[in-house]
């Protein structure tokens, strides 16, 4: 049995959701947290749970921007002009660089030794880590996010950095210990609710034409993995209805009480069984 597990959280856009049911249900349980890897939304997720902030304030502030923006990943978009280069590989004019350094400063968000944020380098495919102390976490958060198609690269180290699913959409490999890895599936057919024309096309892509290809694969063996399954759902599903948000907030804690608490009962993760019932944790 492990006394404390990493987290990783995938990449997945708007279904970030589940990944803060299923800390919700780890905060119940009493599971000991240690270091945590995000890519994209999920690491702006574990930015925020690294910084202090609980379930509840972590789904207070998607739910705001989802009302704001349509998309979490967006807390605000920055119209860029670009130079040809990141063009070519960014294909946008959009930047979430300006929006992600006005975001860190005002909610006092700082690099810290339990989180790790996961980028790609546009031109080798390799991983590029952030972790530590001593670098620029809206970089970070930009470049884990810049999806190509849809936001600009970032400039870090005359490397272009992307989206790190582009490496990996649920990188295990950097964890040293065991780890619940919460994993965001994919949409595998259209939307059950009415979309706009954007929201209609991403989803369309996701389902027949990825943006980039986005490895999956994960040691079920040495981690505790944990698939949300929401098949209708894009990453980038901008108007989305808040009463799915909550919902996917709401599968998250349910399917991860359910999980976790059969890792407990198996010895595999050291944990109270006496978290809350599944009914306890619906979203207000």
């Amino acid at each position: 049995m492990t006394k404390s597990v990493e987290l990783v959280f995938g990449a997945g856009g708007v279904k970030g959701y589940f990944h803060i049911g299923l800390l919700k249900a780890i905060e119940e349980l009493g599971i000991k947290v240690d270091k945590v890897t995000g890519v994209s939304v999920g690491a702006i997720i574990g930015t925020f749970y690294t910084n202090g902030m609980s379930s509840d304030q972590i789904l207070k502030l998607f739910l705001e921007a989802h009302e704001k923006s349509g998309n979490p990943l967006l807390l605000a978009s920055a119209v860029t002009v670009p130079d040809m280069k990141s063009f070519l590989v960014g294909m946008s004019f959009l930047s979430l660089e300006k929006p992600w350094e006005e975001a860190v400063e005002r909610l006092g968000l700082t690099p810290n030794e339990r989180l790790r944020i996961l980028a790609c380098d546009a031109r080798t495919k390799k991983a590029v880590l952030f972790e530590g102390n001593d670098y620029k976490l809206h970089l970070a958060l930009s470049a884990s996010g810049a999806l190509p198609g849809v936001f600009l690269p970032v400039l870090f180290d005359n490397q272009l950095l992307i989206d790190g699913a582009a490496y990996h959409r649920n990188p295990d490999e950097f964890c040293k210990t065991t780890a619940i890895i919460s994993a965001l599936g994919f949409a595998k057919r259209l939307s059950l609710e009415l979309q706009d024309p954007i929201s209609a096309y991403f989803q369309w892509r996701e389902v027949y034409l990825p943006v980039v290809h986005q490895p999956t694969k994960v040691d079920g063996e040495r981690h505790i993995l944990v698939e949300h399954e929401a098949d209708d759902i894009c990453g980038l599903a901008f108007n989305l209805s808040t009463k799915r948000c909550k919902w996917m907030y709401e599968q998250g804690y349910e399917h991860g009480m359910r999980v976790l608490r059969q890792a407990i009962a198996d010895d595999k993760l050291e944990g109270s069984l006496e978290g809350k019932g599944e009914s306890e944790a619906t979203a207000d």
